[in-house]
């Protein structure tokens, strides 16, 4: 793991006692304040035990700067995106460490718009916070504090007010859904919208105590405990999502974990029945989204991985859908962020109106085989030798956006530090899973020999 605060289009996060604390909480809260217009700010959080401390501290902070604070509790990250959209807000703050582990935690910064802080603004707030310059408020001019209970209540309106949304016709159809909540903020939210839509709904870790009793990823080997439930239960599928519900991952009926990639995909498919528009994703997503915007004929475009980057690149050329292959579905009729509630209903619409099954469902895509690895930094990522050593493998096409993808006739691997962890990521995708772990094994052994030591 890494020893140093992170700092990324995600926000800035580190691990609780060692890069990240309440002091380092604080001086970020008032260098973000220090950047913003006049206004309140938003603030809410997951689950995770360090979760309070530090919201507190933020919550103090943004008082302390002279702002009033409008504190929304534990809140998934889309409702605090969508709130502080919708209350005119300066700005938010989300404290989550997203898909980490529990000994991490983080802040994540959104803009008066609800999205997440361009890199030239995440820059500004960065040399704020590096400078220790801050403002502080008189005694006579510190900021109020206060709460919005209703948030949840007002997320869930949104989704079932959309018209891609029949919610009598998800009703009829009567699912039965496993909802696996890891604990977290989406426990606060999932179950009321699915019990609206006429779920019956079988609760697994849906407590909001932040006991992350499996990797907090929510990715197929991480979901065992619900492909075992979905199965004893006989029901129609599991939702899973990680601590702060923007990423949504799926069971199938015969309790198989679904990759992640395909919560995207079945909704772009969705959407696109409605109303054919750009789609955008980001370089790592799995090619099934481009199978399917070719039968509805609209270009798919990619984006650096990242919710920023995605929103942005969504937000110039008017997308209507879009989002990343990890899970997270971005659908701007609502808001332009990753939202898993919203991925729920968008995924319980199509096989409602389509009258399949979730595995009837896939297994109408082309075979797309995702492999997804970590390996630890052992020298520095470095994309021109990468590139260079790629090119002898005379791939068809080279992405260097966002670290290096390579394109093969069967395939691709791509190569990337990561936003949120000390570590590079190594994805492969194929027609077979054997084609898929050979191009990892490429990308690994490119990655090497990088670094100058085959045996690293």
């Amino acid at each position: 793991m890494s020893e140093k605060l992170l700092f990324s289009v995600a926000g800035a996060r580190g691990i609780v006692g060692r890069t990240i604390d309440v002091e380092v909480v604080t001086r970020l809260t008032l260098a973000f304040c220090a950047t913003l217009p006049e206004g309140e700010v938003v603030v809410g959080r997951d689950t995770r035990p360090s979760g309070e401390a530090f919201a507190c501290s933020v919550i103090g902070a943004v008082a302390g700067s002279g702002r009033d604070c409008v504190d929304l509790g534990i809140a998934t990250t889309p409702t605090v995106e969508i709130m502080t959209e919708r209350l005119g807000a300066a700005g938010g703050i989300i404290v989550t460490a997203s898909h980490n582990p529990v000994q991490w935690n983080a802040l994540k910064f959104l803009d008066r718009r609800g999205i997440f802080i361009s890199k030239a603004e995440g820059d500004k707030l960065h040399a704020e916070f590096v400078s220790g310059r801050f403002a502080h408020a008189d005694g006579l001019s510190t900021g109020r504090v206060k709460e919005y209970a209703p948030s949840a209540d007002d997320h869930i309106r949104g989704i079932l007010d959309l018209d891609a949304i029949d919610v009598d016709r998800i009703r009829k159809r009567q699912f039965k859904v496993v909802l696996d909540c890891i604990n977290g903020a989406g426990s606060v939210i999932a179950p009321q919208l699915l019990d609206d839509l006429g779920v019956h709904v079988i609760e697994l870790n849906c407590e909001s105590n932040g006991d992350f009793y499996r990797d907090p990823e929510p990715r197929p080997e991480n979901l065992g405990e619900l492909a075992e439930r979905v199965r004893e239960e006989g029901a129609d599928l599991g939702f899973a999502c990680d601590p702060d519900a923007d990423r949504l991952a799926l069971v199938d009926e015969d309790g198989r974990a679904v990759s992640e990639e395909y919560t995207l995909a079945l909704a772009v498919d969705l959407v696109l029945s409605r109303a054919k528009g750009p789609v955008v994703v980001n370089v790592s997503t799995s090619s099934v989204v481009e199978a399917i915007a070719r039968n509805y004929a609209v270009d798919v475009s990619r984006t650096p991985v990242g919710e920023a980057h995605v929103v942005n690149r969504m937000l110039e050329t008017g997308a209507v859908i879009g989002g990343e292959g990890n899970g997270g579905v971005i659908y701007p009729e609502l808001h332009p962020g990753r939202d898993a509630p919203l991925g729920m209903a968008l995924v319980l619409q199509l096989l409602a109106e389509r009258g399949v099954s979730l595995r009837e469902q896939l297994n109408k895509y082309p075979p797309f085989h995702i492999m997804k690895e970590k390996v630890g930094l052992a020298g520095p990522f470095q994309p021109d030798a990468i590139s260079e050593l790629v090119r002898g493998l005379k791939p068809t096409q080279l992405d260097v956006q966002d670290g290096v993808k390579a394109y093969f006739d069967d395939g691709w691997f791509h190569l990337r530090v990561s936003n949120t962890e000390g570590l590079v990521r190594v994805i492969a995708e194929a027609s077979t899973e054997d084609r898929a772990a050979g191009h990892v094994q490429t990308a690994k052994e490119i990655l090497r020999a990088s670094w100058g030591n085959p045996k690293t």
